[in-house]
């Protein structure tokens, strides 16, 4: 025995089919509002796609153009079973222990970034004399830029011990034309 549907078509948005537009064996489209209905004895019910158990990919109509959420409706938990995610190329990945690693070229973080123990970050030089030597970065501004804008920033000993006031130049020309040299000690800290 073949079984036949009928399918009708409601156009206006929210339009909804009652149990008498509805009989056995017939399916209600809503073209505007892209659902389905069906007569399920007395009642017609909307009908929705079951997602308890997904068994095949879900992958978007194209790249980068479908989202997962949103500002106010977020996901609570994500549960993988897999070591990474790929954040638009960028690779997190898990060791099973609570720890997150990141990439060995690191990543930038918010300023005033602390860890899990609540200390804060130090900066560290990458070349010259402050490589590896906490320092601070200090905004320089000149007339030419203005104030809104560093030009620069200057990179300071950021401990007070016998360094030189800037860590990566050998020399530092004082305002008499003289030279600090690297071997100096430091007179003030910055």
């Amino acid at each position: 025995m073949a079984l036949a549907i009928k399918i009708k078509r409601f156009m206006t948005a929210g339009d909804v089919p009652n149990t008498s537009e509805l009989v056995d064996g017939e399916i209600a489209v809503n073209i505007a509002d892209k659902k389905i209905y069906v007569r399920d004895g007395s009642t017609v019910v909307e009908m929705t796609a079951d997602l308890s158990a997904v068994a095949e990919d879900i992958i978007p109509d194209g790249d980068g153009t479908r989202d997962l959420g949103s500002s106010s409706k977020r996901w609570k938990d994500i549960y993988l079973s897999s070591d990474s995610i790929n954040l638009g190329g960028a690779t997190l990945s898990s060791d099973g222990t609570g720890s997150l690693a990141i990439a060995a070229t690191g990543a930038t973080l918010p300023a005033g970034s602390k860890d899990a123990d609540g200390l804060s970050f130090a900066l560290t030089g990458t070349s010259g004399a402050s490589k590896g030597q906490v320092i601070s970065k200090v905004p320089f501004y000149t007339n030419e830029d203005g104030t809104s804008t560093p030009a620069t920033h200057l990179k300071f000993n950021g401990t007070i011990d016998d360094r030189n006031v800037f860590t990566d130049h050998h020399t530092f020309t004082k305002s008499t034309g003289s030279n600090q040299a690297e071997d100096s000690i430091i007179l003030f800290q910055l």
